[in-house]
């Protein structure tokens, strides 16, 4: 007769024992997860770090470089307004008013993070709200910022007056670092010797001179480019405080 209470006993015993095992299987599998997303974070982490590093970079450079570009868009200027400025320096500096300082490249770690869904292994919340302020903001600063616009225009009606293999021979100068998208400064030349060669720039600039166009988008995008200098600096205090930010969050234990 008490046979029946000891199977019943062992099958409570034995259900516990599942449930039990159950229960730590899914606390491993938990742990695991846990250590799993620790580690991605961490490598998250450390790819805005890398990136903040060379956005900072980049705007520091963009800051320096600008005095350069200012002066090439004052002289552009001059020489759309003087027919007499027809020198190799004269073009130079049309070409290159119509190059930008600014840096559109911002890392995509963040771009990643959120359109994965995966932000929110960012376990610092307060972090995680300064990241979301802080590309929201340089969306509108320097990706998307207005000013750029205006160059636009006068780019695209000096780039197509000047024949490539002059636009070639000056790019040389500093490398064509625009492409890939690489230092501001490194392209931003002061100076470049070369031969536009049997009355080329002579020719070039009245071409230019000629478009209705230029001079009133150059002046345009000289009063952008004044206007959107304070941002340069805003951007570089930003982006240091992130980065700061981060790197004291790599460094917790």
């Amino acid at each position: 007769m008490n046979h029946p209470k000891f199977s019943f006993a062992r099958a409570i015993a034995e259900f516990a024992v599942i449930v039990l095992g159950v229960l730590v299987a899914l606390g491993f599998e938990s742990w695991r997860d846990d250590v799993a997303d620790q580690a991605l974070e961490f490598e998250y982490l450390q790819r805005l770090k890398s990136e903040f590093d060379a956005d900072s970079s980049r705007i520091n450079s963009a800051i320096e470089a600008r005095t350069i570009q200012q002066s090439h868009i004052d002289r552009a200027l001059t020489v759309l307004k003087d027919s007499d400025a027809n020198s190799d320096e004269d073009l130079l500096a049309v070409f290159m008013a119509s190059r930008s300082v600014w840096s559109r490249q911002i890392g995509g770690t963040f771009e990643e993070l959120f359109g994965t869904g995966r932000l929110g292994l960012v376990g610092n919340v307060d972090l995680r709200i300064r990241l979301v302020q802080f590309y929201s903001w340089i969306n509108v600063a320097i990706v998307d910022a207005p000013g750029l616009q205006d160059r636009m225009a006068y780019r695209d009606i000096v780039r197509g007056e000047i024949d490539p293999d002059v636009q070639e021979a000056i790019r040389a100068c500093g490398g064509e670092q625009a492409r890939i998208l690489a230092l501001p400064d490194m392209n931003m030349v002061a100076e470049c010797d070369f031969d536009g060669g049997n009355g080329d720039a002579t020719a070039i600039l009245e071409r230019i001179r000629l478009n209705p166009g230029s001079l009133p988008a150059l002046r345009r995008w000289a009063a952008a480019f004044t206007a959107l200098e304070a941002r340069l600096e805003e951007s570089h205090v930003k982006i240091n405080e992130m980065n700061d930010l981060i790197a004291k969050e790599i460094a917790k234990p």
